[in-house]
């Protein structure tokens, strides 16, 4: 028996954010006018996907949204697909959330106390003893067979992709028990799992070794995250709610993802348009990406220099600078001094 020592997330009453449903869309290569296929029945417009402020749906809507998507794509490996794509960056601020927790449980418990407020559906427990870690998922909804799997295939990829992402490496030493039986495309689990899947099991499950879930996040630099979650999310609460200009949903994605993480394709695509498109549109609005981006770096990076814990190495690295002679380099171009000058009249 694994001892009383749990993290767990009451069910909130609260609508699960459409962000979900656009990594949905993208899986599905959905573009622009293709958006309301997916929204058929739920009384939701294409707009909620375009717009990328945060528009939420109710989890019937979201059940609505996954049943589509299964009819328009007749793959009933889907569920293997979006899991794959859920990585942490996706849950929003959790991206960052786990880069700042200093090992692979204190990971695990802030994504078991988290996801319950993205999707209210699900209840994830975290329990420990002396050998193993043991990560449980409840879904607290009436679905059919074929999207219950799909979540639970979900629930385990997510997993999954944060012990990698602290880990820097695959997970391959866990356990993974699900509760539906072994569907006909079992064979491209080896695709998806990097740890021996099992299934008609009585919960749904990961279950990994004590050792492994307190090796130390590779990443480092957690006070520095913090203070990037925080700064990110004082930027994208100035933004417009609705973001009528395109220049503006650019903002607010870049500043959703770890900053360096995503480049203009990967923006494109959660727009639903094409890389010409987009250029299209922000030359229409008087503006290009390029220079949103350094728009955004040098904000941050003025930001960054007002808080005297973090060094110019530290910032150099959280802009996405392989070292800090390119960023001092870069801050002289934006502001005309040198950093250190500019920390010194803060």
């Amino acid at each position: 028996m694994l001892a009383n020592n749990t993290s767990t997330q009451a069910i909130q009453p609260m609508p699960v954010p459409t962000s979900y449903s656009r990594v949905l869309a993208r899986e599905l290569d959905l573009q622009e006018k293709d958006l309301h296929t997916l929204l058929k029945g739920t009384g939701l417009q294409s707009d909620v996907l375009t717009e990328c402020s945060e528009v939420s749906a109710t989890t019937e809507q979201q059940m609505r949204i996954l049943e589509n998507a299964l009819l328009l794509t007749q793959a009933p490996e889907l569920g293997l697909r979006l899991g794959r794509r859920l990585l942490p960056a996706t849950h929003g601020p959790l991206g960052y959330l786990i880069l700042s927790c200093p090992d692979v449980l204190t990971s695990l418990q802030a994504f078991a106390q988290y996801l319950p407020t993205r999707l209210p559906f699900s209840t994830v427990t975290i329990t420990q003893n002396d050998t193993q870690v043991e990560c449980r998922l409840t879904l607290n909804i009436q679905a059919s067979n074929s999207i219950q799997r799909l979540l639970q295939e979900c629930f385990a990829l997510m997993i999954q992709s944060i012990g990698e992402a602290s880990l820097a490496q695959e997970l391959v030493d866990a356990r993974i028990e699900l509760q539906h039986a072994k569907p006909d495309y079992h064979h491209l689990y080896h695709d998806y799992f990097h740890s021996p899947v099992e299934f008609s099991q009585t919960h749904n499950r990961v279950i990994i070794p004590l050792t492994t879930t307190q090796i130390a996040n590779t990443s480092g630099n957690t006070d520095s995250y913090r203070v990037a979650l925080e700064l990110c999310q004082q930027l994208i609460d100035r933004l417009p709610s609705r973001d009528i200009l395109t220049s503006h949903q650019v903002k607010r994605l870049l500043l959703s993802h770890p900053i360096g993480s995503v480049g203009a394709e990967q923006i494109a695509q959660e727009l639903f348009i094409t890389k010409r498109t987009l250029q299209r549109r922000l030359n229409r609005e008087g503006t290009s990406y390029r220079e949103i981006v350094e728009t955004i770096l040098a904000d941050l990076a003025s930001n960054y220099l007002g808080n005297p814990r973090l060094s110019i190495e530290s910032i150099a690295f959280l802009l996405g600078y392989n070292d800090s002679a390119a960023f001092r380099k870069a801050f002289r171009r934006w502001y005309g001094i040198s950093a250190n000058e500019y920390r010194s009249t803060l």
